[in-house]
């Protein structure tokens, strides 16, 4: 391998050979953004209030803490609200609701 192949092996992707580039990997995770909160709020729309330890742990499947930022995307937003009883009751708003119809193809 020459260094000119090697340099471009480096730059692309493990799994996928694709080139590694900062655009795609911003648009996968913006991807992968859009794909949580609609299924947060799809979630809580179907399935009402959910304890918010237990909903935390739903959508953090492998434990990479990026609900977190979701989560708090959405207080600020005003998407969903957070009880402030022990369990600390996750429920959507109408503002969530809203968005959900609007992102829904």
């Amino acid at each position: 391998m020459t260094k000119l192949e090697s340099v471009d092996f480096q730059r692309r992707d493990i799994r996928t050979g694709k080139p590694n580039d900062r655009q795609n990997l911003e648009e996968e995770l913006t991807k992968r953004h859009n794909k949580f909160e609609r299924e947060a709020l799809v979630y809580l729309k179907e399935h009402g209030p959910q304890p918010y330890d237990g909903f935390y742990v739903l959508f953090d499947r492998h434990r990479t803490a990026e609900i977190k930022s979701i989560l708090h995307e959405f207080r600020q937003g005003k998407l969903i609200e957070i009880g402030k009883d022990s369990h600390q009751m996750v429920s959507i708003t109408a503002s969530g609701l809203k968005r959900l119809e609007e992102r829904t193809p």
